[in-house]
């Protein structure tokens, strides 16, 4: 689903800051009040970023303010910067899509991997939405058929090649005569229901959420093709940092009840809490890529 939104950038960032800001550290490079959180893609997709922005940063500036505390947001262009800056000390945490994740899982402590639970379970399957009318019943129907999908889906995007390569047809950037990016899933969704497009790639947590606010959408739309359950994003924790750096995390997650703001920030993404996740959990993401790999290779893509 879809966090270079502001507001979902931020989310994590709130509980994150919390997490590293307690008290003073004795050893450098740690000997500081405050926590550098990168942002390296977008994470959450049900919001448009305008909104997001001014919601989050009115309760982001709240939040610092009640804890007397600071933390330092950093916007991280690469896997490969993420990485350097981690091996500096320059960087605690890091917020990322999932795909983006699988190049930095290595310098990430795997006792310190969050998700955020949108909708009611932990992973999302990445859904190609059509119309029933339409009597959609395969991939190769929708050649130069118009595609929409929320910017920044790279996970949703890599499915739907892997899909049309499985099946001998070109990756989407040369099946659909149009993919269009728009700024927030819904719209994906009520585009594709009032004929803007053809096909929507989403998930499956944000097509039950338009559904349960319009039941003509789950009756006129339908599921093509799924993905495997998916962790939709990661917050990952720098294997560097010191445990005495990293023991308020498991503690603020038992008492984030406590914490009624941040609750109500997850709350406006139809978000249930922050989850710690698994190998398990990143298993089909990691075949997911490989396959795309593969298939590119056998094919000569690039």
């Amino acid at each position: 689903m879809q966090i270079n939104s502001h507001k979902g950038r931020l989310l994590i960032g709130l509980c994150l800051t919390f997490f590293f800001i307690h008290g003073s550290y004795a050893n450098d490079p740690y000997d500081r009040d405050t926590a550098i959180i990168g942002i390296m893609s977008r994470l959450v997709f049900s919001t448009n970023r305008i909104d997001t922005s001014i919601a989050t940063e009115m309760i982001f500036l709240d939040f610092m303010k009640n804890i007397g505390k600071k933390g330092m947001f950093i916007d991280v262009n690469s896997p490969q910067d993420a990485i350097q800056d981690m091996r500096q000390h320059r960087l605690d945490a890091v917020l990322t899509n999932t795909l983006d994740y699988l190049e930095i899982d290595h310098m990430i402590n795997p006792s310190y991997r969050y998700s955020v639970i949108i909708g009611p379970n932990k992973l999302q399957n990445i859904i190609l939405l059509t119309r029933r009318s339409d009597k959609i019943k395969n991939l190769a129907q929708l050649r130069q058929k118009r595609l929409i999908h929320p910017t920044g889906f790279n996970l949703g995007l890599l499915f739907l090649d892997v899909a049309l390569m499985k099946q001998g047809l070109p990756v989407a950037e040369g099946f659909f005569s149009t993919s269009n990016a728009v700024t927030d899933i819904n719209t994906a969704i009520i585009d594709l229901f009032f004929n803007k497009a053809d096909a929507a790639l989403v998930t499956d947590a944000s097509f039950s959420l338009a559904s349960e606010l319009n039941t003509q959408i789950s009756h006129q739309l339908e599921v093509l093709i799924a993905s495997e359950p998916m962790v939709p994003m990661v917050i990952g924790v720098n294997k560097s940092v010191p445990s005495d750096f990293t023991r308020h995390v498991d503690q603020m997650m038992a008492r984030l009840h406590e914490y009624p703001k941040t609750i109500h920030l997850l709350s406006l993404f139809k978000a249930k809490g922050m989850v710690k996740i698994t190998d398990q959990d990143l298993h089909s993401a990691r075949v997911l890529k490989q396959e795309y790999e593969e298939l590119i290779s056998a094919n000569g893509r690039e």
